[in-house]
């Protein structure tokens, strides 16, 4: 399927290397072609999400919006609990100076 979508894309890029590379006015109407199709895309997402994520009846939404809070400090954690590793002291003792 990769393959078919970058066949595609090799074929329409070297069709629009022959029109824009010999007609100024061609180069013109395709970046305004494509960039109205980029806006339209970007509006569309931008007013169907909203719509997307309230019609989702998993409820992924309203887990997402359960987060924590981030005002309050974590615990910190207790060295001594049991199933912590305890690093071991050196063999020798290490003379005082």
């Amino acid at each position: 399927m990769i393959e078919l979508i970058a066949a595609f894309l090799r074929f329409t890029q070297a069709s629009l290397e022959l029109a824009v590379a010999s007609n100024a006015h061609m180069t013109v109407l395709l970046l305004g072609v494509v960039g109205a199709a980029a806006v339209a895309v970007i509006v569309t997402t931008y007013r169907a999400l909203p719509a997307l994520v309230a019609a989702d009846s998993s409820g992924a939404a309203q887990r997402l919006r359960q987060t924590a809070d981030p005002g309050t400090l974590l615990a910190q954690s207790d060295p001594d609990a049991p199933g912590r590793a305890r690093p071991r002291a050196p063999g020798r003792g290490i003379p005082a100076a």
